[in-house]
């Protein structure tokens, strides 16, 4: 049997493959988040072209859209990047914070960041109670548990919030769950003002949870550094020993993030 090659054909497809990674490349740049017409006129693609790629690697999760519609990095790409990230200095740091504070509390602690409204877990500590198992890469909500309140509290202003809470789908993803939006809100507002999240039975039964904000040198919200444990008399009393050591972290974080 002889097989045909077809050059046109073989042509086209590369011709789509380096477009695509082209697209993909162009939110390395700033400001990380374009419109279609704008990658358009910045890589010299027809829109019907851009916006067909677009579609495709949206559906996949490489790219997300914004609430202001434009389109940037998507969760896929931090998963495909955590092979990379393995062997980055940034990485390699959170990791030794955040064994750090397990080491310090006896407690599972984890970073994770906020995509869109999924929240992506970067990096859980070997120290894990069985009753209680987090799984880096793993995606959590944004209305249960101290990743998802405090990524969502501090990286939009209340105004924000206000407009973009009320249009979300809440899912009850674990019996305590927020389902309210205006309760949801209102726990944002609380965490603002506190300056750190708390959970109690939401992800899961019989655990509690605190979490606190990392930021950037910039003032912007880098991630979450949350610790999980089980629900006991204990973790009240050393509660203000976990968050010394959760705030201590968040603070030698913010010196690697520009």
């Amino acid at each position: 049997m002889i097989v045909m090659y077809d050059e046109d054909s073989e042509l086209r497809k590369f011709g789509a493959i380096e477009k695509t990674l082209h697209i993909l490349n162009a939110f390395a740049d700033k400001p990380y988040m374009y419109s279609a017409k704008e990658l358009s006129d910045k890589l010299g693609f027809s829109k019907p072209t851009v916006h067909r790629i677009l579609n495709t690697l949206e559906e996949e999760s490489y790219v997300r859209r914004s609430f202001e519609g434009k389109y940037t990095i998507g969760y896929r790409a931090y998963q495909m990047g955590m092979v990379y990230a393995n062997n980055m200095d940034i990485y390699m740091e959170i990791r030794r914070v955040i064994e750090q504070i397990a080491s310090a509390t006896g407690e599972q602690v984890g970073y994770a960041v906020l995509e869109g409204t999924d929240v992506v877990s970067l990096y859980e500590s070997q120290m894990q109670d069985s009753r209680i198992r987090y799984i880096a890469g793993a995606i959590y909500p944004i209305n249960s548990g101290c990743y998802g309140k405090v990524l969502m509290a501090f990286s939009h202003s209340e105004e924000e919030l206000h407009k973009i809470v009320p249009n979300l789908e809440l899912k009850q993803v674990s019996p305590g769950a927020i389902m309210d939006h205006q309760a949801l809100l209102e726990e944002y507002k609380v965490i603002r003002k506190r300056g750190y999240g708390e959970s109690q039975d939401e992800y899961l039964d019989g655990t509690v949870g605190l979490g606190v904000p990392v930021f950037k040198q910039d003032g912007s919200l880098a991630g979450c550094i949350a610790l999980g444990a089980i629900k006991s008399t204990s973790f009240y009393n050393q509660k203000q020993h976990y968050l010394d050591e959760l705030f201590k972290g968040a603070k030698e974080l913010k010196t690697i993030f520009l």
